[in-house]
């Protein structure tokens, strides 16, 4: 294979989209192909084709090509971006000072999903990620084989899987998310129910502490009455507090307001008061833990 190399600024555009190279001229040698001579030189199939103005893949030995490298790197006044391997959208986004959704827009992309050796645009100009292959319209001379068939595109079933892919990959990754924001609310309700008992404990023991004084076990009187809870009201909301006091009852030994409103110490008070006065009988159920 031989090549010719002549230096200049040359800058190819199909369709919407822009190349910039050094100029260079290649001789097709039998046994060449247009995939070969893009890879050897840097640039691309279709890069090669616009710049020769070529409506197909056929070569033939002898036929001279001008070629105009691809700038892979790709840049904004280019106006255009080579996918890599790796690249994703928001790295592309980032490095061209665009949003993720300008470059879909520009693009035609339905998905985040993108394929290497792909061109982006990321100038603001609108180009597909797949466009139609343009039909064979010369003849080849009879005394010469063609050199390279035409590839087919991508065909649409190949796109279908890999978007329907990419789709199955975000709902894994999103229902893993919400799996893992489901178990972090459970701990945080275990947690706070873990803190209220621990809560409800501490108010129990300060109960019994006030009455270290007292040789009745109030503690154990206020855990059978109420379970411990200093501001519970029964269900037919007679009772209250931690000994279940009445209304009537609780206003007999001094109380005020409503027992249940009223501090541990001071529901203590009252029942020891009541206890002095009657003793166990208030209780009929709970008097014996005292």
């Amino acid at each position: 294979m031989k090549k010719v190399l002549s230096i200049g600024a040359a800058v190819a555009v199909s369709g919407t989209l822009a190349y910039s190279a050094e100029a260079a001229t290649h001789t097709v040698d039998k046994g060449d192909t247009l995939s070969e001579i893009a890879h050897q030189s840097s640039t691309t199939v279709d890069a090669i084709k616009s710049t020769n103005n070529l409506t197909s893949n056929l070569i033939f030995p002898g036929q001279e090509l001008e070629i105009a490298k691809a700038n892979d790197s790709g840049d904004k006044e280019a106006g255009v971006y080579k996918i890599k391997s790796g690249d994703t959208l928001f790295e592309i986004a980032q490095k061209f000072d665009v949003s993720v959704s300008d470059l879909k827009t520009w693009n035609n992309l339905s998905s985040d999903l993108i394929i290497a050796g792909k061109t982006l645009s990321v100038s603001g100009e609108t180009i597909s990620q797949a466009p139609a292959q343009a039909p064979a319209v010369e003849e080849t001379p009879a005394q010469v084989q063609p050199v390279e068939e035409v590839q087919p595109n991508v065909s649409a079933e190949e796109r279908a899987a890999e978007q329907a892919a990419a789709e199955e990959r975000a709902a894994e990754q999103a229902a893993a998310e919400e799996r893992a924001a489901e178990q972090a609310a459970a701990e945080e309700r275990a947690a706070a129910q873990a803190t209220a008992e621990e809560r409800q404990q501490a108010k129990t023991q300060n109960v019994s502490t006030s009455n270290n004084s007292s040789s009745q076990n109030w503690g154990a009187l206020a855990q059978c009455e109420s379970g411990g809870a200093p501001g519970i009201v029964s269900a037919n909301g007679l009772y209250h507090g931690l000994y279940q006091f009445d209304v009537r009852t609780w206003q007999s030994v001094g109380g005020s307001g409503l027992p249940s409103n009223a501090s541990a110490a001071e529901q203590t008070k009252r029942a020891q008061i009541l206890y002095d006065q009657r003793g166990s009988q208030p209780w009929p159920v709970c008097g014996s833990r005292l």
